[in-house]
Parts: structure tokens; sequence; C-alpha cells
């Protein structure tokens, strides 16, 4: 069981109504109070498709994924009370993956980041929209243009280079046993669900509408 990604556009208005009542976000398909306005989800493949589309996000995975078998060590307690012998376990299990060590608040976030995984800092959130896993990220209209800009801009190919079963498979990503999966999953489910979040942000853009992402 894992968490779904919802992404809402509204206007100003719609989202003061929202705010004022936030369980009305899931009926807004049928509430003539949200003309315009838009919710798309792409079930839990937001993950995947963050790890697609951003070289970033392969970047944070790979050391999450170090930081995961250190923790499945036997030692993992001795380990985190002592900083230089943490670090050396890191070290030896990103050497195992084959990957250099990386501090992760060292690796930046990016719009598509940003866009697909609703990230962002406290105050950008809005607490109101809290169905159990945190507050909803609220994107602002210059900041959705800025992401359907680089929706625009991304050059779709990059997502069949970095679609390797076996390389997802050994970062566990989305918690998914790419094993298990097809080839066909890439053009079959995971471009046509890029490419309905691209659609979304490109309209909410030309609507100059507030973007929410929200968690269930």
């Amino acid at each position: 069981m894992g968490i779904v990604a919802y992404y809402v556009h509204v206007d100003a208005d719609q989202l003061k109504t929202l705010k004022e009542k936030p369980a009305l976000v899931w009926n807004i398909k049928n509430d003539a109070r949200f003309n315009r306005a838009a919710i798309i989800d792409v079930d839990k493949d937001w993950q995947i498709l963050s790890w697609l589309a951003s070289p970033n996000k392969r970047r944070e995975q790979q050391q999450t994924t170090a930081m995961m078998r250190v923790m499945d060590r036997r030692n993992a307690d001795e380990l985190m009370q002592d900083d230089k012998k943490y670090d050396k376990a890191i070290a030896e299990e990103c050497a195992k993956l084959g990957v250099k060590p990386e501090n992760m608040r060292d690796i930046p976030s990016d719009p598509m980041v940003r866009a697909l995984e609703g990230r962002g800092t406290e105050k950008q959130r809005e607490a109101a929209f809290n169905f159990g896993f945190g507050g909803a990220r609220v994107f602002p209209p210059e900041e959705v243009k800025i992401i359907a800009v680089s929706f625009c801009n991304f050059k779709e190919s990059e997502l069949n280079v970095n679609f390797n079963r076996k390389e997802m498979h050994k970062f566990n990503v989305g918690g998914v046993n790419w094993l298990n999966e097809n080839d066909t999953v890439l053009n079959n489910f995971l471009i046509p669900s890029f490419r309905k979040v691209s659609r979304f942000y490109q309209n909410a853009a030309s609507l100059n509408h507030y973007v929410l992402v929200i968690y269930r």
C-alpha cells in the first residue's frame, strides 16, 4: 500500500473555497463552483516518473539505497553512534552499488522533482489539505509557469534512456519488483502518465491557476 499523489489546479477564489472546506477537493469535477479547475492522479507512479525524469532524483535514490543497506546491517545501531564508521559504511555500500557517496543535502532539487513529488518547505504547504500524509504543496501561478516550461523543454526520449529495469530494481524505485515487470510498462503506462501530468501543468499555467499536490 503506497501513497497516491493528487494534482489539483484552481484559481484564487476556488483555492479560498477549498481552504474553508478541504473535503470539497474530492468532488470538484461535479461542483459548478470549480469551473475550469481539475484534479488528476497517476496512482503511485509519481516516484517512478520522478526517477525517470530527474537526474537529481536518481542521485538521491542511489544514496537512499546505500543508507538503507547500512541500516540493515546487524551493527547498525553501533554505526549510527559513530560518524566516521557510519560514513565508511555508506562508502562501502555505495561502492557495492557502483555509485559515489554524496551528501544528500548537496543534491539540488529541480522543477521536475518538485512538480511530480510536490516538494517544498513547510511555508509552501497548506495544512488544511492534510489527509494523513502531510499538508499539500501549493504552487503559486508564477511557479506553475516555470514548471510548465520545464515540461515543455523536457525531451521525452530521456524516459526511454532512464528506463532500465535491472537498475531500477537495484535501487528499489517506487518499491516495485522490476524484475517481474515487462518493458511494455514504459510505453503502456509510464509515458502516458508523464504526458498526463505535463498537460496538467501546462493547462494550469495557461489559466494562471494555483496547483496543489495532495497526498493520500
